[in-house]
């Protein structure tokens, strides 16, 4: 397997090239969110998202519903503190040993941005051994580059997570900052989210993602997922687009700041709250230049709410912006322009951690005669595959340290039991089980990883697009981003 070159952005003031921004050099990753009170209230929280997903796609199936955004329905991960086991979804293993917090540090520690992770003292033992391997192998140029921040077990919400990672950082006031959730497992090519054109016009850019911007008519949809909201581009031709909310963001301090709105949304169980939330921004906004996008806005929200909202309309994208603008209170940009389609799948679910990415990235691995072949294939798909196979074996310590993974096929097993066994009654009294295992056994006995794809996954179809497409997509979006960094040097 050849050497990869890593490199480190220099200290020196960097230009805003023609038509970007200056490229962001700092980036936080979140890996922690909320804590359930128990196994109980998380396993019935799990279960009522479930088999609401049903219900919605038989009513859909019948067309008790003009709109059908629910196309899958997927079990959960909700995090529990039982036992002194964080049953925290960052730290399941997607590869040998080797947990989704790793992948998302590596992608963008490989660029030679700074780097800085918030989450609790498990995440921190693994960033440590992260950051001793990049640091020996020369892919950062200090320790400071990687950094770890002890999450608030006072404060867990999605923007304590946001500013925690942040605030750690080196960023100078003028600096622009990129966030990534903790589980972007494939999503690799970071580049298109370093050199954001919109930010320094606003302070904060969500760039949503769109179904048909990622899997065009013509080509193949690569895995099944659920849209939600619709989104009418800019044009007065333009189709609607299936949309859902962003796993990464950029921003600045001001951004930053206006994040700090998302506490309003933090607990939401159903869309009566998120309907308050568009209410109370609505009426701040009515004297205001802003006023007719928020009422559009919230005109949309209560449509989409009663379920009268047909196929192909949605909410205008300048009318996204403005509301966005006015209810962070800082200048949004809402977009809709990735065609990565990793960065539409995290690791929310059962079925996308272990159906899709293990069974993708294990499968590969798998492959080879020995741990080393395995992984040199696996380079034809990943530009970091040394450094994951280094990193699998400096993390096999922790396998014993680690409540959750000291005795993890018991735990996942048993989890996977649980989760049938209610799941399975639940459905049936819906009258909705069809007889099958709602969850499949990921794991046998013997700790051994069972491939079991979700409907709608094509694994083979995904190493197609990643050797062929994603991969040189990647390398030109490298080649970019340095050229503008070194072009840039005052």
């Amino acid at each position: 397997m050849s050497s990869q070159k890593s490199w480190s952005l220099p200290r020196a003031r960097v230009r805003a090239s023609a038509g970007h921004s200056r490229p962001a050099r700092h980036v936080a990753i979140s890996a922690s969110h909320e804590l359930f009170p128990s196994e109980e209230a998380a396993l019935a929280c799990i279960v009522e998202k479930r088999v609401v997903a049903h219900r919605r796609m038989r009513d859909q199936h019948h067309g008790r519903t003009l709109r059908a955004p629910v196309r899958i329905a997927a079990t959960r991960m909700e995090r529990t503190l039982q036992g002194g086991v964080d049953d925290l979804k960052f730290l399941y293993p997607l590869l040998d040993n080797i947990p989704a917090i790793a992948f998302p540090i590596l992608h963008f520690a490989t660029c030679g941005v700074q780097v800085s992770v918030y989450g609790p003292p498990e995440v921190g033992q693994v960033v440590e051994v992260l950051r001793d391997y990049l640091v020996s192998a020369k892919v950062l140029p200090d320790a400071q580059h990687l950094l770890y921040v002890p999450e608030d077990p006072r404060h867990l919400s999605f923007f304590h997570s946001i500013r925690g990672a942040s605030e750690a950082l080196g960023a100078q006031a003028e600096d622009t900052l990129v966030w990534s959730a903790g589980d972007i497992v494939l999503a690799y090519d970071v580049f298109p989210w370093l050199m954001e054109p919109e930010l320094g016009p606003h302070d904060l850019v969500l760039n949503v993602g769109a179904k048909q911007r990622v899997f065009p008519d013509g080509q193949p949809e690569l895995f099944l997922g659920n849209y939600y909201e619709t989104l009418i581009p800019r044009g007065g031709d333009a189709r609607a687009l299936d949309v859902k909310d962003p796993n990464l963001l950029g921003f600045t301090r001001a951004g930053l700041r206006g994040l700090s709105r998302l506490d309003d949304l933090r607990g939401a169980k159903d869309s009566s709250v998120y309907m308050d939330v568009f209410l109370r921004t609505a009426w701040r906004a009515l004297a205001s230049a802003r006023g007719r996008a928020c009422l559009s806005t919230l005109h949309y929200g209560l449509r989409r709410q009663r379920g009268s909202l047909p196929p192909g309309e949605g909410l205008r994208q300048d009318h996204a912006s403005d509301f966005a603008s006015a209810f962070f209170g800082v200048r949004a940009c809402l977009k809709a322009d990735t065609v990565d389609p990793f960065v539409l799948k995290d690791c929310d679910n059962l079925e996308d951690l272990f159906g899709f990415y293990r069974g993708l990235l294990q499968g590969i691995v798998d492959e080879g005669a020995t741990r080393e072949e395995g992984y040199h294939k696996l380079a034809r798909y990943h530009p970091h595959a040394e450094h994951l196979l280094a990193l699998s074996r400096r993390l096999e310590p922790l396998w014993h340290e680690l409540p959750l993974w000291r005795h993890w096929t018991e735990l996942i097993r048993d989890k996977v039991a649980t989760c049938n066994r209610r799941l399975t009654e639940a459905l049936r009294d819906e009258g909705l089980h069809d007889g099958t295992p709602p969850v499949p056994e990921y794991f046998a006995a013997d700790g051994t990883f069972q491939q079991a794809p979700a409907p709608g996954d094509d694994l083979p179809g995904t190493r197609a697009f990643l050797r062929d497409v994603y991969l040189p997509r990647f390398q030109r979006g490298r080649a970019t981003f340095q050229a503008a960094v070194q072009g840039g040097l005052s």
